[in-house]
């Protein structure tokens, strides 16, 4: 298929040459200046497509078009990459006109159903896939697996099963077409089929990490968190350097109430990234869990420092002075997540009353009242908005400016008049 095409050593040697000339040219301005035979772009293509240089590609595809019209191959070279960059509509002209030329051609078909794939017109889409391997015999996986792929990047996981499925009858050990079926199926929550490829590929290959990880990860969103911890200790014992293996196992026994097996796992994920603030986070949550306040801190004012912005450091930082009633240290890092959508208002919604109760301060009214407003206790935020008014209009101002919205709330607007009245 597009980009299979080999060239003898002679020819190799012969061309080698010309990749520097081509990469001088293209830092100077200059390379579409330059004329090339068939057989030197289809040597430049391939090396500089082997390199993942796409600029280069581009321009390159671009000139063979231009100066080899009527080569069908560099053509159709060129309508991939233009596919690719998602010049659609340029790329189905010149795949149309070139059809009236070579209709028998699989590769043409096949780039056809790729753009109509991504046009979203799935039954135009099946009939050109569907000619294109009626016209091939060795390229049929190849096709299934790159039109799939096609199906992924668009979300459309079961027109990507239906292909793959295809594919897997062609090739039934290839371990690409099974891991891309695990992973649909894990995407359409359909996790004991997931499973069940994720294990297919363990049978041909039990050494993959990555695929140790998606299963810890699987049987995590199952709740088989045994299973879960298995598979991470599986990944980690083939690569102990998969920092993501590490920092889902460490998630996973924090959220877990398994503490100090979290903070362990956390500590060796900073080895690898020092810096990692959501690891900081994990580790200040875990201390947290322990009640070991002064721990928490530590790592949360850690995490500030690499990260002043961060919600949750911030949150954990102000919900910490709000426990050991340092209320005005709090306020701070209130004021900076307070009103954001990010801010995890149910974690703080508690604490918050308790200090306004405790300090009569209308500022933390003013933000429980946004955490109930967000956590949709819209009772009680009635109920504590008529308290609000009573402190004056500079809070109820306050209010509006973190939630805009109940400007033009009824109910609201209903209970600030009904309460001023009284």
């Amino acid at each position: 298929m597009i980009g299979d095409d080999f060239l003898n050593i002679n020819e190799e040697e012969e061309f080698s040459n010309l990749i520097s000339e081509c990469e001088e040219a293209f830092e100077s301005g200059t390379l579409e200046n330059l004329k090339f035979t068939e057989e030197e772009f289809e040597f430049l293509i391939n090396h500089f497509i082997d390199e993942v240089d796409d600029d280069i590609v581009y321009i390159l595809t671009k000139m063979a078009y231009t100066q080899h019209p009527y080569s069908t191959d560099l053509i159709i070279r060129y309508a991939d990459v233009l596919i690719v960059n998602r010049e659609l509509e340029r790329a189905l002209d010149i795949l149309n006109n070139q059809m009236d030329l070579d209709s028998g051609n699989s590769d043409i078909h096949f780039l056809l159903g790729r753009i109509y794939i991504k046009l979203g017109d799935d039954q135009k889409a099946s009939e050109y896939v569907q000619r294109a391997l009626s016209l091939t015999v060795n390229e049929k996986t190849e096709m299934l697996l790159t039109a799939s792929q096609d199906y992924i990047d668009m979300g459309k996981f079961d027109f990507a099963i239906s292909l793959l499925e295809g594919a897997l009858k062609n090739s039934p050990d290839n371990l690409e077409i099974i891991n891309d079926l695990a992973f649909c199926f894990e995407r359409k929550d359909n996790l004991s089929k997931s499973l069940e490829f994720y294990e297919k590929y363990l049978d041909k290959d039990p050494f993959n990490d990555n695929v140790w990880f998606n299963i810890g990860t699987i049987y995590a969103r199952d709740l088989n968190l045994n299973k879960a911890v298995e598979a991470f200790d599986f990944a980690i014992a083939l690569n102990p350097y998969n920092s993501s293996v590490l920092y889902n196992k460490a998630i996973l026994l924090i959220n877990t109430g398994r503490y100090d097996e979290g903070i362990a796992v956390f500590t060796e994920f900073l080895k690898m990234e020092p810096d990692n603030i959501f690891a900081l986070i994990g580790i200040a949550d875990a201390y947290l869990g322990k009640d070991r306040l002064d721990d928490a801190m530590k790592f949360f004012m850690m995490a500030l420092i690499n990260s002043d912005e961060s919600i949750d450091a911030n949150t954990g930082v102000a919900y910490i002075h709000m426990l050991k009633h340092e209320d005005q240290a709090a306020l701070p890092y209130l004021r900076k997540v307070i009103g954001l959508e990010g801010a995890d208002y149910l974690f703080l919604l508690a604490e918050l009353l308790k200090t306004y109760k405790r300090t009569k301060e209308p500022e933390f009214l003013v933000y429980y009242l946004t955490a109930l407003y967000h956590t949709q206790e819209s009772e009680l935020f009635l109920v504590y908005l008529e308290l609000l008014v009573a402190y004056g209009e500079i809070w109820l101002a306050r209010l509006f400016e973190l939630i805009p919205s109940l400007k033009k709330d009824d109910k609201v607007t209903g209970q600030i008049a009904k309460s001023r009245k009284k």
